[in-house]
């Protein structure tokens, strides 16, 4: 949704597609012409050529691809993939659909709930052929530098894969620091200690910004530490198998994350940071003790 009321309100003519009601309802409140039929949006859609950009759970995408948008797709059609798809699911679905004459881009995406009103971080895969045709979308959705065509199809997801990786092991480095300071017996209050690091000190950052909104704003005493993992982190620890690279950091935040369910490690002060801050930037869902 936030991708499509971003280009929207930048002028692009948007057309959307959902299944359900009322994602078209919310999507309609925006201006944003909306259809409950694929072949019906299809038809509608103009120019040359006409973008499909789709934004699923990686599970689906090839159903939706072959049962749904697949039937009305024509040669010289480019589509987006934007969710976080398997980077190797990629560049399949790209030469499957290459073979009908039908241009494919995957994009990882980054900004979570804020990228509507600051702009996406855009890393994108795919032919260079077609590259200046889908540009100026991914300028408009970007904060203006913060995107690029990173190499040929499957390297966008690649990117945002590792990208996500990194994220796993940087937040859990923040939250297990901020479980040493609040274990110390120096009572601190973690609000002032995060506005300290927030200007001037090396570990100043997003994260660090989003942490000092938990510690002002959140009851972490009521928030499970149940930590989800959407799969990224683990695609990323295996890539890196495969190559040869050590990855201890980011393998250990993952077994963090699988550990999470279990009940003592539900109290982990450090995993409900995780959780939280997973919460301020993406929307994820938490549990509640």
């Amino acid at each position: 949704m936030q991708i499509a009321r971003r280009l929207q309100k930048s002028g692009v003519e948007v057309l959307a597609w959902n299944r359900s009601e009322e994602p078209r309802l919310e999507a309609a409140q925006s201006g944003i012409k909306t259809f409950s039929d694929i072949g019906e949006l299809s038809q509608t859609l103009k120019g040359q050529p006409r973008i499909f950009w789709l934004m699923l759970p990686q599970n689906i995408v090839d159903e939706f691809l072959r049962d749904h948008l697949g039937k009305y797709l024509k040669p010289s059609d480019i589509v987006i993939d934007g969710g976080n798809s398997f980077y190797k699911d990629s560049i399949r679905r790209a030469e499957e659909l290459g073979k009908k004459g039908v241009h494919f881009f995957d994009c990882g995406t980054s900004g979570g709930v804020w990228g509507e009103e600051n702009g996406f971080a855009l890393m994108v895969g795919g032919p260079k052929e077609q590259w200046p045709a889908v540009e100026p979308i991914f300028k408009i959705l970007s904060s203006g530098e913060n995107y690029g065509l990173v190499g040929k199809n499957g390297a966008g997801h690649f990117v945002k894969m590792v990208h996500n990786g990194i994220e796993y092991g940087m937040m859990e480095a923040i939250a297990e620091g901020y479980g040493v300071l609040k274990a110390s017996n120096f009572n601190l209050d973690l609000a002032q200690v995060t506005k300290i690091y927030q200007e001037g000190s090396v570990i100043r950052s997003w994260l660090i910004d989003l942490a000092r909104n938990i510690f002002e704003r959140e009851d972490i005493e009521s928030t499970s530490g149940i930590i989800d993992a959407t799969g990224e982190g683990e695609w990323t620890i295996n890539a890196a198998k495969e190559l040869g690279v050590d990855a201890r950091v980011i393998e250990d935040a993952f077994k963090v994350r699988q550990e999470s369910r279990s009940e003592k490690n539900q109290q982990k002060f450090s995993n409900k940071i995780v959780a939280l801050l997973r919460r301020q930037f993406g929307g994820h869902d938490i549990v509640k003790k």
